[in-house]
């Protein structure tokens, strides 16, 4: 007992004196400066689709795709240029007859890149700063139906021209730039899907590859952003969105 006694004593004073000298041995430089996920923006979306599509063998010819979908969004600034993102939600066919409908799912990856800026100072009334962000992304939706389920792929290519206003006012030591951002430009968007009727699978596509997008951002501050957002190809589709700039 008196060596299992002076064992637990010896072990408990190596431990202590390893507590007590751990803090000073650590550097005072650290690996990494700020918070790890000072490139990460998170949010929550919210889509109204409407598209026309040409049915093929049978189908009905032309018809609509009207839809809607809302989801997480997540991204990350692999470049200080060059955003990786990604959402997961769920989407819903609205219109199809009297059919009742059922949410499925919604999921989508994409590349979003800030190529080009310039800042305007004169005339007062037009200062602001200019800048090209073209963004591309593929999704996946789904919808679940007593009259079949239905699936499409949405690769879009958006090419559009921003105009963004600043206005500096001090909430910090630092100051918070608030600012409006208006965009728009042309876009390119390949749709292609599949209705699983009861009586055979339907394919359809978009009737139009090539339309336009527009849109605003609003930000409160330099983290959080609300937008809102159309597109329009043969049909007009609407956006919403909320951003948290970490």
């Amino acid at each position: 007992m008196r060596i299992v006694a002076l064992s637990l004593i010896v072990a408990l004073h190596a431990s202590l004196v390893s507590a007590a000298s751990f803090p000073t041995s650590i550097s005072r430089r650290p690996l990494n400066v700020g918070l790890p996920s000072d490139r990460l923006s998170i949010g929550v979306s919210f889509e109204e689709i409407e598209r026309g599509i040409d049915l093929g063998q049978g189908g009905d010819g032309d018809d609509v795709l009207s839809a809607s979908a809302s989801s997480f969004y997540i991204g990350y600034d692999v470049l200080p240029w060059l955003t990786v993102f990604g959402t997961v939600g769920e989407s819903k066919i609205d219109a199809m007859g009297d059919v009742e409908t059922d949410e499925g799912l919604k999921v989508s990856a994409g590349l979003s890149a800030y190529l080009w800026e310039v800042d305007i100072s004169e005339p007062i009334f037009m200062a602001g700063r200019f800048s090209f962000k073209p963004t591309l992304e593929a999704s996946h939706y789904t919808s679940e139906s007593s009259e079949g389920d239905v699936s499409w792929f949405d690769v879009t290519l958006a090419l559009p021209v921003g105009y963004e206003i600043f206005d500096q006012y001090a909430e910090s030591s630092q100051g918070v730039s608030t600012s409006l951002a208006l965009y728009v430009g042309p876009a390119v968007s390949y749709v292609s899907g599949t209705v699983d009727a009861p009586a055979g699978d339907v394919d359809f596509d978009g009737e139009k590859l090539f339309g336009a997008i527009a849109g605003m951002d609003i930000y409160f501050s330099a983290h959080v952003s609300l937008g809102a957002q159309v597109s329009f190809f043969d049909e007009t589709s609407i956006g919403a969105s909320l951003r948290f700039h970490l």
